[in-house]
């Protein structure tokens, strides 16, 4: 491909899960907005197609991928959004052919080889997504092999799958804060939150709520979850870390919810102490709500 960073056409794409009646809730990507984050500190140029607050109709989403090239296409969701994907990796290479169409998360991440044989996907991540896309869009632009490139699987020539070594994790502290100016962070602000921890709370209509990342990964291996297939070891950020990102968020959306939209906020019962000292003495006043396991406290 041989193109200079700025001369590529990239595209992420945040898709719509649940519609209408059946969207309980709009939430901005963390996991899409942190990989879009760290490209843009890499040096890219992209669009967004945010399907997901504008609810754009299949045909919309096909019209915009009919008109418009681009040389990367990048989307990742859960798995149970699988049936929606395959359509859209579909009909994305019917009109693009040429256009390297990457997919992350665990509809894609959880069994690659099933993914890549049942659509025309060319390359899936297999863990984090924002080291390993970014690396994966180097190679092909340059032209090195995807091999090299750890934490992804990817089709050959000749039809099988190759998946490199996992990628090991690194301190979640290194990367930047969230950059959420490519999304209408207004229009998710002000959608009608139905989250039980938000809505039972008094004068709901003055609840500004906004996600971040406090911890990846998990401490445990439940039979049911994804992690199940990922090695993905428990890692939270610092309290300085959270803290500071919660200050911007206040400052710049004057939120005053913060959700810890992790698979596992805390791990134990230190963890949370450490926590709420950190914000009591750093002044800042807002409401909070997290994920822990029921037995957290029992075990403190």
């Amino acid at each position: 491909m041989q193109k200079s960073k700025k001369d590529l056409r990239l595209l992420f794409v945040n898709p719509c899960l649940r519609t209408g009646k059946d969207s309980f809730t709009k939430l901005p990507p963390l996991g899409l907005a942190s990989v879009m984050t760290y490209f843009e500190s890499k040096g890219y140029n992209f669009t967004l197609l945010d399907i997901d607050i504008n609810e754009y109709s299949d045909n919309y989403v096909e019209n915009y991928i009919k008109n418009n090239h681009f040389d990367f296409i990048l989307i990742g969701t859960i798995i149970t959004h699988y049936k929606w994907i395959k359509q859209f990796v579909n009909m994305t290479k019917k009109y693009q052919p040429d256009s390297c169409v990457i997919v992350g998360n665990s509809v894609a991440g959880a069994i690659p080889d099933l993914f890549l044989n049942k659509t025309k996907g060319d390359i899936v991540i297999t863990g984090e997504g924002e080291i390993s896309a970014y690396e994966a869009v180097e190679a092909v632009r340059l032209g090195k092999d995807l091999k090299t490139v750890t934490g992804i699987s990817f089709r050959n020539d000749d039809g099988t799958i190759t998946t490199t070594e996992h990628r090991k994790v690194g301190d979640i502290n290194d990367f930047p804060f969230i950059n959420w100016d490519y999304f209408e962070i207004e229009r998710y602000i002000n959608q009608k939150v139905k989250i039980p921890s938000i809505s039972d709370l008094p004068n709901q209509e003055m609840i500004r709520s906004m996600p971040i990342i406090s911890a990846r990964g998990c401490a445990f291996r439940c039979s049911f979850c994804h992690f199940v297939y990922w090695d993905d070891p428990y890692r939270n950020r610092t309290p300085e870390s959270i803290l500071g990102e919660i200050k911007y968020l206040i400052e710049k959306y004057n939120v005053n919810h913060i959700d810890f939209f992790d698979d596992l906020t805390f791990a134990s019962a230190h963890q949370v102490v450490k926590l709420c000292d950190a914000i009591e003495k750093s002044g800042l006043k807002f409401k909070w709500s997290a994920s822990i396991r029921v037995d957290l406290f029992s075990r403190a």
